[in-house]
Formats: C-alpha cells, structure tokens, sequence
C-alpha cells in the first residue's frame, strides 16, 4: 500500500513538472506570435499612411526589418524554451530525485515497521511461537481444509506443564521463562512442518495436528509429548523435573467451530489435570457440563463469604492413653442456600485456582481461633488445629495474618496448631524452613497433614521444625489386617519417635484400629469412631462427656 502511494506521487510530481515547462514554452511562443503579429500591425500602419508610396527603397528594408525582427523573436522563443528545459531538467534531476528517493526509504522503513508491528502483535515474543491470535486464525483456516478432505481428521492438543508455578516462586522468572522456551524447542522437535504449534499462554502450549487414516493415532502423539516433557530441565547447573497434561479434541467429532474446539480441549485438560499428572484424556460430552458446573460454583463461591454461609465444623482428637479429647481439628463446611451442603473437595480447588483461599483461609482461622477462646473462657482448653493451604503459605505475609489473629482472638500461640501439605514443604523447601521457622518463633505447634502420600524424605523432615505427623487416612484404612499398611505406619510411628515427633492417625473408624495405633505407640487419632467433624454448639455438648487431656 505504501509503495502504491510513494509511486503515485512520483508520477504527479513528473507530471506537474512537465505541465510547467510545456506552458512555460507555450507563453514564450505565445509572446514571440504576439511581438510578430505587433511588428507586423506597425508596419502595415506605417505602409497605410502613404509613406511608403514615397518611398519604395524603404519598403523592402522594412520588410527585411520585419523579417529579421521576427526571426529575432522566434530564436529567442526557442533560446528561452531551450533555458527553460535545461533549467527543469536540472530541477528534476538535482532536487525531485533525491526527494523522491526519501519517500521511497521512508516507505521502505514504514513496511518493515508494519512487518514488525504484525509479527508482535500475532506471534509470542518469548519463544517466537504463533500467540493466541495468529492462532485462531490458522485454525479456522486449517479446519476448512480438513473439511473437504473425507479421510482426515484435526486434532487440537492442548499443552500444560504441571508445577510450572513452583518454578516461578523458587528460582524466579527468569528461570520460568528458560523452562518455556526449552519446553517449545521440545515441542517444535516433535511436531511436523505442516502441524501448528503455538502458545496458548502462560505455561500452556497448543499444537494443531492433521490426522490422516493410516497414519499412527493421536495418542502416539500425546505420550510422546508426555515422555518429552518428563525429561529433567537443565538450568545454570541445577536439575529440575517437571511433568505435563495434554488435552485433546477432535474436528469434527467434538466441533465444528473453533471456540467449541478450543474450548473442549481444554475441558479435557481439565480433566487430566485433575486425574493427575503426566497423563493425556480425550474430550467427552459431560466434560462440558462439568465445566458449566464448576462456573456456576465458582461464582456462587465469590459471594459465599460475605454472604455468611460458612461454618467451621470441628472433629475431636482423641489421646489415645488418657481417651480424652486433646485438640480438635477445624473444617470448613459450605451451605448454600439451593445446592445444600457443598463438599470442601468441590469448593476449595476452585477457591485457590481463584485465589479466594486467602480470604476464605484468613476467616477459617479467625473463627477457629475464636471459637478456642470462647471454650476456654468455659473451662475447656484444647489445641485447634487449622489447615493452611499451599497458597496461604506462599503469600508472604502469613506470619503476621497469624499474628494479628492471635491478638485479635485473644488466644495464646500454644494453643493453636497449624497443618502443612507435604506438596507446600518439600516444592518450597528452602523458602518453607523459613516460613516454618518464624512461625515456630510464634509458638504455634506445627504439623504435617496426610503424612505419607506425597514427597516425604527424611533427610528433609530432619531439618524442619515440625512437632507432629499426620498419619494419612489410605494407611489406617487396611489396619490391623492389611500387612502393607500395618508395616508402613508402623515405620512412621518409628520413624517419628527417632525425630521426636508426635503422631495423630486420621480416619480411624473401628476399635481394631484404634488398638492396632494404640499398640504401635500412636500418640493421638481422630475419625468417625468418635465423632464425625460437628458444629461449633455440637461440639460443646460433646465437650461436656468427654473429659480434656490435661495439656497445662
């Protein structure tokens, strides 16, 4: 376009120019035919008043006078056209080229400025991959191809690298931003050169794939992205090993419009992630109504709070040589005003992807540590335990949000007790001993919920200051019967006491259990045996049949 218009001016500049020296020829000729035809109109006066008859030598001077005259004028008509010519010839070539050629280098910078601005704004500055935009774009291209093609198939993956946020928080962005791009470089290896792969965002990636019958399934595909991704980062020095999930629909069983095809591959992203890592699930038709469902949760659970519809429920733990209750162990509950009461297992996955842990988290804490009080000004002391999820503890500020509580409540550090995720401590080891330390400084007691099930190691547990281990439900389960389990809490309990660490048993559920932990040396447990988690007045009926262990 620019080149378009830099041509069109050269052109009416030529033009112009040249207009102005033929009408400049054309006044000279038309002044010389002008002094011609008035040299002529004073001779033939002069010859009219008689004087020639009188003199008939000077006629033919005259005439000669009237030749030469006329000669004169038309030679310095073309002299003048010729200065003329010359002068715009010399105009053209010393001052309009050079201009021109501005124009032209000036259009030359504007395309490759507008080359610039279109790569930015469809391509992903990081790893050079088509973005989101240049994206749908091909997509819907592709998918009108395939759609005259009877034995082809399209195939959208959809791309997330699991865990990625650990490494934003732990070595920081710039080390995120190596993982990415090292992460495309794999994906490029993998793909072929007429596949689309392109950055969806964040740590998500999406590669578009022709599937032709004959050739090797989509899943071939997917596991080797899987096993790709599975391959330990290497980055200034350090070793990190992350895994990923893959989405996958199809065109045009699972749609025949690009959002719906998008939209689905990532609903079975969804899916699994939440069936767990370094897998790939195809799109399927309750997907998207789950998905509908988790919105609409979602945005009933943005209001809940200031709603006020929820309640912390409180389970006893239980001393298991005393049987006295010695702590109890809040959880949140949500009643919504038309679903009834909602799981926590629904509701707080979507609360931290949302982030409205930390508001919901902060008031579980306040609440709980309310409630301690208000039993203690009753007579009954007993340790509260509260669960802090992963993103409470990285917020930066959780020191403090306990601190504050504490005076807010009235209640003294050692009577609360705080519950860790293993994920939380051994992804964030050295920034969790931090953590964990100044909160030990506040004389809280600290402990390690569902003990077993994630990335317990020893040499870790040894350099952190905790004071108790939670024994996770899955082990109590097979108890006494089950020999695996039998041995693993066995070695737990064990393992505690070489630590100095206290022991408490979740989902205890028959007295057998109860007296297999008992004989294993288990220092507390908690399940439906005795109680079920109950509101804060049920709770305090209870209170009154049970005796407290003596912990002052």
């Amino acid at each position: 376009m620019g080149q378009l218009k830099t041509t069109h001016l050269q052109q009416k500049i030529v033009r112009f120019v040249a207009v102005g020296i033929l009408l400049t020829g054309l006044l000279l000729s038309g002044v010389a035919v002008f002094q011609i035809y008035y040299e002529t109109q004073r001779i033939t006066t002069q010859l009219s008043s008689g004087i020639m008859n009188r003199l008939p030598q000077a006629t033919v001077l005259l005439e000669t006078d009237i030749t030469l005259s006329a000669y004169r004028v038309f030679a310095s008509s073309i002299l003048m056209t010729l200065v003329i010519l010359v002068a715009g010839t010399f105009f053209i070539t010393y001052k309009i080229r050079p201009l021109l050629r501005q124009l032209d280098q000036s259009n030359q910078r504007q395309q490759l400025s507008e080359q610039r601005i279109h790569y930015l704004v469809h391509h992903d500055q990081l790893t050079g991959l088509p973005n989101w935009s240049q994206l749908y774009d091909s997509l819907c291209e592709r998918m009108s191809q395939v759609a005259q093609q009877q034995d082809q198939q399209l195939a959208i993956l959809f791309i997330n690298l699991s865990r990625f946020k650990v490494v934003n928080e732990s070595l920081g962005h710039d080390a995120g931003n190596q993982v990415l791009m090292l992460m495309a470089e794999r994906l490029k290896l993998l793909a072929r050169p007429d596949d689309l792969l392109a950055r969806a965002g964040g740590d998500e990636f999406l590669l578009c794939v022709k599937v032709t019958q004959g050739e090797p399934p989509i899943e071939v595909l997917a596991q080797q992205i899987l096993d790709s991704l599975k391959q330990p980062f290497e980055l200034e020095g350090k070793t990190i090993y992350l895994e990923s999930t893959v989405g996958i629909s199809l065109f045009p069983d699972n749609g025949i419009h690009a959002d719906a095809l998008l939209r689905h591959a990532d609903a079975a992203l969804t899916r699994a992630r939440r069936l767990g890592q370094g897998r790939y699930q195809f799109y399927e038709a309750d997907m998207t109504e789950q998905n509908r469902e988790k919105f609409e949760l979602e945005t009933d659970l943005r209001g809940a709070l200031e709603r006020e519809e929820f309640e912390v429920y409180y389970q006893p733990q239980i001393d298991l040589q005393s049987n006295c209750i010695s702590g109890a162990e809040a959880l949140i509950r949500w009643n919504h005003p038309t679903r009834g009461r909602v799981p926590p297992d629904q509701f707080i996955p979507i609360a931290e992807e949302t982030g409205l842990i930390h508001a919901i988290g902060h008031w579980v804490l306040e609440e709980s540590c309310r409630q301690a009080r208000i039993w203690q000004e009753e007579g009954h002391f007993l340790k509260m335990s509260v669960n802090l999820s992963a993103l409470q503890l990285n917020s930066g500020d959780i020191v403090n949000v306990v601190r504050m509580v504490l005076d807010q409540t009235g209640l003294e550090s050692r009577w609360l007790e705080l519950e860790l995720t293993e994920s939380y401590l051994f992804e964030n080891f050295i920034r969790s001993a931090r953590v964990l330390k100044r909160l030990r400084l506040l004389g809280v007691t600290l402990a390690l919920d569902d003990f077993g099930t994630g990335y317990s190691s020893l040499s870790y547990l040894r350099r952190l200051t905790l004071h108790r281990l939670k024994i996770d439900r899955s082990f109590v389960k097979g108890l006494p019967g089950d020999p695996g389990d039998l041995a693993i809490v066995n070695t737990i309990i064990a393992m505690s006491k070489s630590l100095g660490l206290e022991v408490v048993a979740e989902g205890v559920e028959t007295p057998e259990q109860r007296q297999s932990l008992a004989k294993l040396g288990c220092h507390t447990y908690q399940g439906y045996l005795y109680a079920a988690p109950e509101s804060a007045f049920a709770f305090r009926t209870r209170l009154s049949d049970f005796k407290l262990a003596k912990q002052y």
